[in-house]
């Protein structure tokens, strides 16, 4: 808040499904928290929310236009991760928890690594999924925000060290390296099978 050159935060996410009633209820979110700062006191920065589903395209294209200039993601640890995995693959920074899926395909030599602990799933969000005793990662977020200002300021540092997972991705996650993985596989199960 309050600075002169301040960048803006892309939001793409959906809460339970991609109707408008969801649109307009993340939409509220993100409001009740801008008015939590005086808008005479502080000029807040834009926030532009992308709720829906996109075609691979429109995702490919969202990653690598020349305004985006990082991914965050505060993941608590709910799978795989394929955006993350996908925004890798543009070279511009990465700053997300090295924990649970996407530490199967993220470098943390490449990444922003977001530090956290384990912590009890909020009351709010359990269901017959996500039960009461259950824990996951969270975030700490006053450390994320010390990130987004060194982003922010040392940008060029930080794209030098991320455009190195571009090699890191393509090498082993993309289609011809995971079918090549899957060759290996399969000829080591028919040498098991056959002897």
């Amino acid at each position: 808040k309050g600075k002169k050159n301040q960048p803006a935060l892309v939001i793409k996410t959906s809460g339970a499904t991609y109707s408008v009633t969801d649109r307009f209820g993340i939409q509220n979110k993100i409001d009740q928290i801008r008015e939590m700062f005086s808008a005479e006191k502080h000029k807040l920065p834009s926030v532009y929310l992308i709720h829906g589903d996109l075609t691979n395209a429109e995702m490919n294209a969202l990653y690598n236009h020349k305004k985006i200039k990082a991914m965050l993601s505060f993941t608590k640890a709910e799978g795989f991760g394929r955006p993350l995995l996908e925004f890798t693959t543009t070279g511009k920074p990465v700053i997300a928890p090295h924990y649970s899926g996407p530490a199967d395909f993220l470098n943390k030599e490449y990444i922003t690594e977001l530090p956290g602990g384990l912590t009890p799933i909020h009351a709010t969000a359990q269901n017959d999924f996500l039960i009461g005793d259950a824990k996951w990662f969270t975030p700490d977020y006053k450390y994320a925000s010390k990130v987004f200002k060194e982003i922010v300021k040392h940008y060029n540092k930080f794209l030098t060290r991320s455009r190195k997972h571009i090699k890191y991705s393509n090498d082993n996650f993309s289609s011809l390296a995971v079918t090549k993985h899957y060759d290996e596989l399969f000829k080591y199960i028919d040498t098991k099978i056959g002897s």
